[in-house]
């Protein structure tokens, strides 16, 4: 089957339509990265001393579980889209070590470096929707992430026990009680003591990486940041 659709619909690079790749290296070059910002606030945040870059700014820090937030990515672009929903939708899977590889790319640009004894946990799906995909985005994502960086992934890390309605149809309030109890986590003792940074494809509200990074600290977690693909 999938010789045939590769006869039928060749690959073309999302951004100039041509090449036999789905992104070029053209094209590649000239996506812009979005600097690393106050999760909350959406201030941009400089290093200084041994603050990374992307930590959550000052007067923020009372609203929020997340250490550090990088979401180098902006989902405006028609390429990052098509990259995206190629993946959800389309069940691109190569489409994940592109994404991955951007992540990459934008952590070396703007000299991003991680804690010791860290671990990627990359955002859970409900199981039925999981299996109608046929594999969660954020794993794959997650995965080659941490093959590129040679990072420990833990994909089992966190569950989603119950099923919930999309975020982006309801107003926050709602979002905050949609989410509550909706993830449990597999075995508390492996995350205790440990930064662990959360990996999604895309981040719209953060309510699902804020519902997730308030449960891994309150189970002992020693920081958790928040990786998303696109914003």
């Amino acid at each position: 089957m999938r010789v045939l659709w590769d006869l039928l619909f060749p690959e073309r690079c999302l951004g100039c339509r041509r090449g036999e790749t789905l992104l070029c290296k053209e094209c590649e070059l000239g996506l812009k990265f979005l600097a690393p910002t106050c999760f909350v606030c959406k201030k941009i945040i400089p290093a200084r001393n041994k603050v990374p870059l992307g930590r959550t700014c000052l007067y923020c820090r009372q609203k929020s579980h997340i250490y550090a937030f990088f979401s180098p990515l902006s989902y405006d672009s028609e390429v990052i889209r098509g990259l995206i929903h190629g993946l959800k939708y389309e069940r691109i899977r190569s489409m994940a070590a592109i994404l991955s590889r951007l992540i990459v790319t934008a952590l070396g640009y703007y000299r991003m470096d991680f804690p010791k004894n860290v671990v990627l946990v990359p955002v859970p799906l409900y199981p039925s929707r999981e299996r109608v995909r046929g594999f969660n985005q954020s794993d794959l994502i997650a995965v080659g992430f941490g093959q590129r960086l040679n990072l420990p992934v833990d994909t089992s890390a966190i569950q989603k026990i119950r099923k919930t309605k999309p975020q982006m149809e309801l107003r926050r309030e709602e979002r905050i009680r949609n989410l509550e109890g909706a993830f449990a986590l597999k075995n508390p003792d492996f995350i205790r003591g440990k930064t662990v940074i959360l990996v999604d494809d895309v981040c719209t509200t953060g309510t699902t990486l804020e519902e997730i990074a308030t449960l891994l600290r309150h189970s002992g977690a020693r920081r958790v940041w928040a990786i998303a693909a696109a914003r």
